[in-house]
């Protein structure tokens, strides 16, 4: 069987993806500012000036990392919104897709804190961060829009609101487990991820 030729396009995405990639792998375990595009290179098995012909700097393959990560978690997202439209208890539907997204992605609570940080942080890329991080709260306000109507519930305050209290919440049990993954238990976490999405919604009146 032939090999397969690569165009030269191709090749290059190939490498832009391979560079993202191994960023992440790079920010998550030393962080944006102690990071460098020369360690990235070299863990990726590229030159340095195969980085720079991809990307102008450090700034914006962080940026290009947050499209691919933001991406990702819209996804996920949307994953977790066709399932719960289709379970009865959302809420622990809900809670194991996020449990199950945690072990597949460890690196993401640590990357999450490098944007929030950087987002609050430096003025040069607060605006960028700002626009993926509430592409994010967006599609979790429209997930529970989506199931609230789907299962008959109201939500009890605007979703958008809603959508930054619960993804506050889920990051800060993300962290914790980062931090030390035995000092919340499976059972314990899905109770909690449970109860957070259920304070967000009403029976149908308010009741």
């Amino acid at each position: 069987m032939s090999p397969v030729v690569l165009t030269r396009k191709e090749r290059q995405e190939q490498t832009r993806e391979q560079l993202v990639a191994v960023a992440a792998r790079v920010f998550a375990r030393r962080g944006y500012h102690q990071a460098t595009v020369e360690e990235i290179a070299a863990e990726a098995g590229f030159s340095t000036g195969a980085v720079y012909s991809n990307f102008s700097g450090k700034e914006e393959l962080f940026l290009a990392l947050a499209d691919r990560q933001v991406a990702e978690r819209v996804a996920e997202i949307e994953a977790v919104a066709d399932a719960a439209e289709r379970e009865d208890d959302a809420g622990a539907e809900a809670a194991a897709r996020f449990r199950a997204f945690l072990e597949r992605d460890p690196d993401w609570p640590l990357l999450f804190y490098e944007f929030w940080s950087l987002s609050v942080r430096n003025p040069d890329l607060q605006g960028e961060l700002a626009r993926r991080r509430d592409a994010i709260r967006d599609a979790l306000a429209e997930t529970l829009e989506r199931v609230a109507r789907e299962h008959g519930f109201e939500l009890r305050f605007p979703a958008e609101v809603l959508a930054t209290a619960i993804a506050a919440s889920l990051n800060g049990l993300a962290f914790e487990r980062a931090a030390d993954p035995d000092a919340l238990p499976d059972e314990v976490f899905a109770e909690f991820v449970t109860a957070v999405l259920g304070c967000a919604i009403a029976a149908p009146g308010g009741a």
